[in-house]
């Protein structure tokens, strides 16, 4: 009998002899019994079917992934020859490209460099598949000349991919100021394919977006959408992509799409992946990178605004705690958009591949308007501090519950003041 192993894993006292022998536990008996030979013969039978069954759904796998079409990547792609992505049907099968925006001089460098990769990734090229299939670009009051830059590149280009400009003003004609979450849903509303992918116009994208970013889970669930999480930003300039997500239409319009009462800065797109969360769809991230390190999707570079980063957090946290107080009564879900009114004005000359509207409208109050003059006040001063401000109002708080002042051990006495204030409210 071979010498027994103590360091070998030990079995409950009544296993049986054939249990023991099957994770190497030598039995008692003087020679190997009948039950140790089985045992031998179906461990290793259980081992090889293991093997096999592995192997199979590997390959299963990979034919299920590779295509080996003339011009596919093919296996080159998946033994990394061709890093860029495996040659797999697009899901989802047809996307528009949603840009809105407000241009300034000083961005219209950026915007020239978006758009003339946009017109790069419009189409199927060198393995790659096309990131979109039509594009809605909206004109919100700009000061630049949107259209005319828009015009030149895209009429120039001669790619068949549709464009839709839209082209919004006040209800009397008056430039409107910038509002995000209005503009956005106003190009939304627009939006006939089943997939949207809301960039900015400082967003570069390229060929192979989608291959890499399908729109589906591994367990096939397709209520999901990918958005650009600054907390996985790979360096300063992806940390911009926060605003760019994709979804399909029928997830967006669960929720209501973009809250419009968020109509100063801050707060807009974190609050829409925070709803949508809350419905159930799982947020994936789109700036995921392929076996070469490559994302498809990034920032460009601009000179920013003069708004510094205290200011900026100070005032997504009034929008933070503004939007929270509102949600608890008066849900978004249940709100009116803002409503706009097509008119007869278009430029002369527009090329073949663009089509031209122009609107009027976009009234509607903002959370600061809803909640008057001496709240928005209060909320001004209960955020000024930067440094305690960016931890107020998560998780659908706001300021009467989730904060204590005595936190803030040295604050000005007006922001311990405005906190006991709101909390009487």
């Amino acid at each position: 009998m071979a010498p027994f192993n103590e360091d070998a894993p030990l079995l409950d006292a009544k296993a049986s002899g054939a249990e023991r022998a099957f994770i190497g536990v030598p039995v008692s008996s003087g020679g190997r019994s009948n039950h140790s030979r089985i045992a031998s013969v179906a461990r290793a039978v259980l081992v090889a079917a293991i093997a096999c069954t592995c192997v199979a759904a590997g390959a299963n796998h990979v034919l299920h992934r590779i295509s080996f079409e003339p011009h596919a990547n093919g296996i080159k792609s998946f033994l990394g020859w061709a890093p860029d992505g495996l040659d797999v049907p697009l899901n989802p099968p047809e996307v528009t490209l949603l840009a809105a925006c407000h241009l300034v001089p000083e961005r219209v460098p950026a915007f020239r460099t978006a758009i003339n990769s946009w017109i790069k990734a419009a189409h199927d090229e060198n393995g790659l598949k096309r990131s979109f299939d039509k594009v809605i670009l909206v004109d919100w009051s700009s000061e630049a000349d949107l259209w005319g830059e828009t015009a030149k590149a895209w009429g120039g280009a001669g790619i068949p991919t549709p464009l839709s400009f839209y082209k919004v003003y006040g209800t009397n004609g008056e430039p409107l100021k910038w509002q995000l979450a209005k503009a956005v849903n106003f190009g939304l509303s627009k939006v006939t394919t089943d997939t949207v992918l809301k960039v900015d116009c400082d967003t570069y994208v390229e060929r192979g977006l989608l291959e890499l970013n399908p729109l589906q889970n591994h367990a096939g669930d397709r209520k999901i959408f990918r958005y650009g999480d600054y907390r996985s930003a790979k360096d300063e300039n992806e940390i911009h992509i926060n605003g760019c997500i994709m979804a399909r239409m029928d997830t967006l319009r669960a929720v209501n799409m973009y809250d419009e009462r968020l109509q100063q800065y801050g707060w807009d797109d974190s609050n829409l992946y925070d709803r949508l969360r809350d419905s159930g769809a799982q947020d994936l991230n789109i700036t995921r990178r392929n076996a070469a390190g490559h994302t498809y999707i990034t920032h460009v570079w601009h000179p920013h605004s003069e708004m510094s980063q205290d200011a900026r957090v100070g005032a997504s946290c009034v929008n933070r705690c503004a939007v929270n107080r509102l949600e608890r009564y008066n849900p978004w879900k249940n709100q009116q958009r803002a409503e706009y009114n097509e008119i007869a004005e278009a430029p002369p000359n527009i090329p073949s591949s663009i089509t031209f509207h122009s609107y009027r409208g976009g009234s509607l109050p903002s959370v600061l308007d809803i909640l008057g003059k001496e709240t928005a006040d209060l909320l001004a001063t209960y955020c000024k501090n930067s440094q305690y401000a960016a931890a107020k109002c998560y998780g659908w708080s706001d300021w009467s519950d989730g904060w204590d002042f005595k936190e803030e051990p040295d604050t000005d006495k007006d922001v311990r003041w405005a906190t006991e204030k709101l909390k009487a409210m």
